[in-house]
């Protein structure tokens, strides 16, 4: 008896340690092409990058597109391999890959407000390109070198070749690490003045 006590007090503990988390429900059906999907990761690097920010709501933000009838984020990421010997690149997640609890502590997805569905397609198309060539992530952070992107960077990119900059111009200089320079933030696309948020967590 004083065992069977023993381990069910042993379960009880472990199981109380257990962090219980929310089943996060994506509003799917009111996903849209072109949308801007944000969020705030767990790491360290997260923390320095809402560190510099005004508001310091988010870290990253990816490009919502849909590829075969399905909706995937396309995201330039450091240090989130896929497999063994993968490096930092442009890359495609499931949603729940994106938003999973381990990578977003925080999120939010937006609608940008474009309409034109021609425009659209066109980022898209390019997003889905650069993920599918593996574009090398911006490890130097520069906006003047269009070969490689960081995560704002490439959103930005893509949408300034659609004559639409989501920054509206803001820039925020950093020297921070092995980054000296005018660098876009989360923040800086976020606050574009056409944005629709409808969705955080």
């Amino acid at each position: 008896m004083k065992f069977f006590i023993a381990i069910l007090s042993l379960f009880l503990i472990l199981t109380s340690c257990v962090e219980k988390r929310e089943i996060r429900q994506l509003p799917l059906d009111q996903f849209a092409e072109g949308d801007l999907a944000f969020r705030c990761g767990r790491g360290f690097m997260s923390k320095a990058v809402t560190a510099v920010e005004d508001e310091g709501l988010y870290s990253h933000v990816g490009l919502v597109v849909r590829e075969n009838g399905k909706w995937m984020i396309v995201h330039a990421v450091p240090a989130e391999p896929d497999f063994k010997g993968d490096f930092d690149r442009v890359k495609k997640d499931e949603p729940d890959v994106f938003y999973s609890h381990d990578r977003a502590s925080s999120g939010c997805l937006v609608h940008t407000g474009l309409k034109d569905s021609v425009l659209i397609r066109a980022i898209c198309k390019d997003a889905l390109s650069y993920a599918c060539d593996s574009v090398l992530f911006d490890n130097d952070y520069d906006l003047e070198d269009s070969t490689a992107f960081y995560c704002t960077e490439l959103v930005w990119h893509l949408y300034n070749k659609a004559g639409i900059d989501l920054s509206e111009g803001r820039r925020r200089f950093v020297n921070l690490f092995h980054i000296k320079g005018d660098v876009i933030l989360p923040e800086h696309l976020f606050k574009y003045s056409d944005n629709n948020p409808y969705f955080k967590f």
